[in-house]
């Protein structure tokens, strides 16, 4: 958009905020891809949930797959850190911390968001075996998950909360697949009482690999 400035006579650039409109279209998807799924959401859909032009979309995003390879990059793995990974930094025994967070996030959960299930989980199934672009985002931000536990799961074993003979990346590959199966269980039988056994489950789980 074009101002004059008339002191200069010349024509001035109005910049507007590219990372604002940036966010609020990753946002707005966010939301359209979670609860329809990507190839079941559209561009119109999404624009319609922003204060933005059609223009002003792909001017940040050129195609639907750009976007939904953003998701994955800009929003989902961040979600991953702030929710699992960061806040287990405050449990001098990290298997406290995951069961917290799993209690917390899946356990009292409002169970309208359980039937839409886990994100991540979603387009892993819907997207990865159909697009290699998503499926390597996808592969990445779920390394990214077991990495990052297994980080933790190492100072665990280190502090003496862990079995000498306990391979801390199985564990953590364990606890990632439990995290998704968790959410495919409680998603497809659509019981929140579910998860009790499964948690009891990981519970009993985590006694056996503790000193």
């Amino acid at each position: 958009m074009y101002t004059f400035d008339m002191n200069s006579r010349k024509p001035r650039i109005k910049t507007r905020n590219l990372q604002q409109s940036r966010s609020e279209i990753l946002n707005a998807a966010f939301g359209e891809v979670f609860l329809k799924g990507f190839q079941g959401v559209s561009i119109d859909d999404i624009i319609k949930k922003t204060t933005l032009t059609k223009g002003a979309f792909y001017h940040q995003f050129p195609t639907k797959l750009d976007l939904g390879y953003t998701l994955v990059d800009e929003i989902i793995k961040p979600l991953i850190i702030d929710r699992w990974i960061r806040p287990l930094d405050k449990y001098e025994n990290p298997l406290e911390g995951i069961l917290a967070r799993m209690k917390t996030l899946i356990g009292e959960c409002d169970p309208a968001h359980l039937k839409l299930g886990c994100p991540l989980n979603n387009l892993v199934q819907e997207m990865s075996p159909i697009d290699k672009g998503f499926h390597e985002r996808l592969q990445s931000a779920l390394n990214l998950w077991v990495d990052e536990l297994d980080r933790h799961l190492k100072r665990a074993k280190k502090s003496g909360y862990l079995k000498a003979d306990v391979n801390t990346k199985q564990v953590a590959l364990f606890v990632v697949m439990a995290h998704e199966g968790f959410y495919g269980m409680l998603k497809g039988l659509y019981d929140p009482n579910t998860f009790s056994a499964l948690y009891d489950s990981m519970k009993r789980y985590f006694k056996n690999i503790e000193n």
